[in-house]
């Protein structure tokens, strides 16, 4: 309480309440002020969290490859990459089935033979022309620590030629090999270029499908005149 004086005579006056509310006002918002940041700094962590969480869902997805190694991934070469998009074991045809005309017919394909076809994608990322040639792919048999042995192909859609810069072409390759190989046995294309390593693709196991002692039989009664 404080004391005015009035002339002569002293009167007593009520204490201001306007600072102190003030103040009590002041105080009672630092709280609200502080849980009302603490809770948008909650939600940006959470937030944050979980756009990390849908970018390595998003890279695990992506990075997942089914199949063989060597097939739909592109691999460096010299002027780019090259890609295996697809293949395919076609087993060969038998007399049978052939009406016995085995004899004359180009590129035919035995019973104990099968034709490896390949869907090849080649990219130049050059700024200039490539030469193309597909007898620079073979097509290799083998286990693994074991011998091996290569083929060249047989027939392509697209000759040798000139792959113009920063462009794309698809070719198919074929490869005639055994039908009937040692258990184990993978199949791997081959990239040579000169004064490089030669890059293997590994397009995963042989798959002969059939007996091979039906295959034989089948193949003594078409010799059978």
């Amino acid at each position: 309480m404080t004391v005015q004086r009035i002339g002569a005579t002293a009167v007593p006056s009520p204490l201001s309440t306007n600072g102190a509310a003030a103040a009590g006002g002041a105080v009672r918002l630092r709280p609200a002020a502080i849980l009302y940041l603490c809770c948008v700094l909650a939600l940006a962590v959470g937030g944050l969290l979980l756009g990390v969480r849908l970018l390595q869902a998003g890279a695990t997805t992506t990075s997942v490859h089914l199949g063989p190694p060597g097939l739909g991934v592109p691999a460096p070469t010299s002027f780019g990459s090259v890609e295996v998009e697809s293949v395919q074991q076609i087993r060969g045809l038998t007399p049978k089935a052939l009406a016995g005309m085995t004899h004359g017919i180009q590129s035919l394909v035995k019973a104990d033979q099968m034709q490896v076809q390949l869907v090849l994608a080649l990219r130049n990322a050059r700024g200039s022309t490539t030469d193309y040639d597909p007898a620079q792919f073979v097509v290799r048999l083998g286990r693994p620590g074991g011998k091996s042995k290569t083929y060249s192909s047989v027939s392509t859609s697209v000759r040798a030629g000139r792959l113009a810069a920063r462009s794309s072409m698809e070719t198919t390759i074929g490869f005639v090999i055994p039908r009937f190989n040692p258990k184990g046995t993978r199949i791997s294309l081959e990239l040579r270029e000169r004064g490089r390593q030669p890059l293997a693709l590994d397009l995963g196991r042989v798959r002969p499908g059939g007996s091979l002692a039906a295959v034989r039989a089948a193949l003594a009664r078409g010799h059978v005149h």
